[in-house]
């Protein structure tokens, strides 16, 4: 039967603006940070002045609102931060026919299954489907934000029924998200499904009790020039019951409804897997059952190749060897910044390269859902073509590859993209590294010398012939009227300004890691294997205790380093130098015990002195582009730099050096001298920040200068003594152990020198240190002897010296 022509224009019009949500999108609703509102599409011009907003509540309507019986509740109760979004699942309603606003003046819900009429309405505050009172305009639109911020619905459709005779009903079906009876996972090899589960099954931080005590909202109203205070029902609950959800409680998994529905929790995983953990090429597919079973397949993802750009094909090569990233492996984030940084440190030459145009690369990632005839669900990963707009970025699962590789400020994966399963390594040859650093130093033979070290590094694309200059200068400066008592010409003569300079190359294929020469006229000391620079400058300018002895020398050195292996190397070096002694200025520039006498400085044979040294090296933690050498060499020190994680992994590292030379002796007549050195330390670690450390040295020549005699006593070199308080030897061992506990340690150093044809007594130095990191730590110690004090010997140390 046809309907009257009113009816036929109230259908045509509700044609057009139907209430009809579209199904809710992978994104779970529940994490959207800001909520927008998804309007329905404009009506077209020859309808436009038939909608309105089914809001706008005519004047009439007002006193009803008020006077509802049913639950109400302020403005905005359910906009908190972590509440389900519904601008994906709800449109807005707008209904207006005849120029007249329509609004629906009862609600009805269809398509529940597992949950019931009532149980909805009590969650949302609707009112009773028995309710005698009609619905108003504004109460309609709250209802359905409410039931769409629940998130246990995929689909929430309103439509307005209109009878010929009856009042206009809000028909809203419902399409619950789907319920789980049980969940297993599958795939997995390096993870556990512990470490999924939260992902899967992610609650709101709050759920309602309802033992608890519903709050109360008291509303102040005012008719006309007279005050009414009513207390109105309680609010409804803003999150559904924990008893309807699918969740894990005490490691055992409950079955129910999927909050936010499925999509969005394996979108969630598919995130926790890629940002989270580090495995950028996962995929996550699923099967749902029409019983509820959940079955979640895991691919943690594997390489299908690894291409290099930038480069020639030859260096390309020695990249790949370099990343170790292999065709099939599970590839990890961590294991792309290791790469890179494995890569740098083998290749100096070359760097990674960060792309501007990698940077805008974007893969969007989702889930996709199929439903078969017999109500199975299967859940798929789908990557999308690269793409710049965020224009969906709420609504969608976007994954920028540079983003992933850049955790923080960790910039150790610049110059990696991904395109599908493949690597993409963009390297270019590395421009001329230029370093400067301050030298602050600071003696007793100097006072306050600031000045300056360069290092020119000149890098070959082909890796053939690496150029390295370098140099260095600092100025004793006029400060305290420091002196030498009477000797004006002795004063201006240790304030003359220092220089070195140096020019090296390193020939990589013939295994020649230094080949060069350097000129100098500056004040230098033996006694770096002692203690740092910087802890030498430090504490003579604190307290005047340098801790070292210091002579100037002018002349040259040439020398040729040969690196055969990794960890091995064999140097030579051929010195000529004029050494001259230097005397402490008078009063000390200090900042404490300045009243003191001048830390001495022993004195040295002066003359002109030529040697050769030959040295052989072991580092077992030196990588293949680690720096070698250094403006300020001795024979006393190694060529290797300190390799930064000794805790991390067992190293032993050692080096012996022999120099032969002839210079003036103690009668002043020119004599032949060698000298012998070794120097062996192992890092034993037993866990993160444990670990036991060892060291041996021992050192023997004959017919030594002065400056080349052997010494102990002072830091690292037998703690607890007084600076070379056993001098004068031509030979001598010490011997240190270090164990440490995370921030506390505890050492000994045990050692004795060989003079006048005889061994000194073993001394022992026992202490402890607290450790403020990898370097810097706080050390007490004292000697076991005669002369043993209650009172320590305490440094803070910023250097390692062995």
């Amino acid at each position: 039967m046809l309907l009257p022509l009113l009816m036929n224009r109230l259908a045509l019009a509700l044609c057009f603006v139907s209430l009809t949500a579209q199904a809710q999108p992978p994104q779970d609703a529940g994490t959207s940070d800001a909520p927008a509102a998804v309007t329905a599409p404009p009506p077209s011009p020859d309808a436009a002045s038939s909608t309105a907003s089914a809001t706008d509540t005519p004047p009439e309507d007002t006193a009803g609102s008020e006077d509802s019986d049913y639950p109400t509740c302020p403005e905005g109760f359910n906009e908190e931060a972590g509440d389900l979004a519904d601008s994906t699942v709800l449109g807005a309603m707008q209904v207006e026919v005849a120029g007249q606003g329509l609004t629906p003046t009862s609600l009805e819900l269809r398509g529940l299954q597992r949950l019931t009429d009532p149980q909805v309405r009590k969650l949302v505050g609707a009112p009773p489907a028995d309710a005698s009172r009609a619905l108003t305009g504004s109460e309609v639109q709250p209802l359905l934000h409410r039931l769409a911020r629940t998130g246990l619905f995929a689909r929430v459709e309103p439509r307005v029924r209109v009878s010929e005779q009856g009042p206009a009903v809000l028909e809203v079906t419902l399409e619950e998200n789907p319920t789980l009876t049980a969940v297993e996972f599958t795939g997995l090899q390096d993870l556990r499904p512990d470490d999924l589960w939260d992902a899967l099954l992610e609650l709101p931080s709050r759920f309602p009790d309802d033992d608890d005590t519903q709050e109360q909202v008291a509303t102040l109203r005012i008719h006309k020039r007279h005050g009414t205070l009513r207390v109105v029902s309680p609010c409804p609950a803003p999150r559904p019951p924990r008893p309807w959800l699918a969740r894990r409680e005490d490691g055992t998994f409950r079955p129910g409804i999927m909050l936010g529905g499925l999509d969005a929790a394996l979108e969630r995983i598919l995130k926790t897997l890629r940002e989270d953990e580090g495995y950028l090429l996962a995929t996550v597919s699923a099967t749902l059952s029409p019983e509820g079973r959940l079955v979640v397949t895991v691919d943690e993802g594997r390489l299908e190749a690894v291409e290099v750009r930038g480069v020639d094909e030859a260096i390309a090569a020695r990249v790949r060897e370099a990343l170790s990233l292999e065709p099939g492996d599970v590839f990890l984030r961590s294991d792309a910044r290791r790469a890179v940084e494995r890569m740098e440190s083998r290749l100096p030459f070359l760097r990674a390269e960060d792309r501007d145009d990698s940077r805008e690369e974007r893969t969007t990632v989702r889930i996709v859902e199929e439903r078969e005839a017999d109500g199975t669900r299967r859940y798929s990963t789908r990557e999308e073509a690269a793409r710049k707009s965020r224009r969906h970025e709420r609504v969608e699962f976007e994954v920028g590859w540079h983003r992933l590789f850049h955790d923080g400020d960790d910039a150790h994966s610049e110059g990696l993209t991904l395109e599908g399963k493949r690597l993409i390594v963009h390297v270019r040859p590395r421009p001329p590294d230029l370093d400067v650093d301050l030298l602050p130093v600071h003696t007793q033979v100097t006072g306050f010398a600031p000045g300056l070290s360069a290092n020119l590094r000149i890098w070959d694309s082909k890796d053939r012939v690496h150029t390295t200059l370098d140099g260095a200068f600092f100025i004793p400066l006029r400060l305290g009227g420091q002196q030498l008592p009477g000797d004006p010409e002795g004063t201006s003569s240790q304030r003359r300004v220092n220089l070195l300079g140096g020019a090296k190359v390193q020939l990589p294929a013939l295994g020649i890691e230094e080949l060069g020469a350097q000129v100098h006229d500056f004040i230098d000391t033996l006694d770096r294997w002692r203690l740092g620079d910087f802890d030498s400058y430090f504490y003579s300018f604190l307290i005047n205790r340098p801790d070292r002895d210091y002579f100037r020398r002018q002349g040259f050195m040439a020398f040729a380093t040969w690196r055969w292996q990794r960890s091995w190397l064999a140097g030579v070096e051929v010195r000529g130098d004029t050494v001259s002694s230097l005397q402490s200025f008078t009063p000390p520039l200090s900042l404490f015990r300045s009243d003191d006498p001048p830390f001495p400085n022993a004195p040295v044979n002066e003359g002109r002195f030529r040697s050769a040294v030959v040295r052989l090296e072991y580092s077992g933690a030196a990588e293949r582009g680690t720096r070698v050498g250094s403006l300020f060499r001795t024979p006393e020190t190694s060529l290797f730099e300190r390799h930064e994680g000794w805790k991390r992994e067992p190293t032993l590292r050692g080096f012996v050096t022999l120099e032969v030379g002839e210079g003036p002796g103690a009668d002043g007549a020119d004599a032949r001298f060698w000298k012998l050195v070794g120097d062996v330390a192992m890092d034993l670690p037993v866990n993160w920040h444990t670990g036991l450390s060892l060291r041996l040295r021992a050192a023997t020549g004959h017919d030594l200068p002065l400056q080349k005699q052997e010494a102990l006593g002072g830091w690292s070199a037998l703690r607890g003594f007084g600076f070379k308080e056993f001098r004068g030897g031509d030979s001598s061992v010490l011997a240190s152990a270090e164990y440490r506990w995370h921030g506390l340690g505890i050492f000994a150093d045990l050692g004795s020198v060989h003079a006048a044809s005889a061994w000194s007594n073993a001394q022992l130095g026992l202490g402890g240190s607290f450790h403020f990191g990898d370097d810097v730590r706080f050390e007490a110690a004292w000697r076991i002897d005669d002369k043993a004090r209650l009172t320590p010997e305490a440094r803070l140390l910023f250097n390692r010296t062995f």
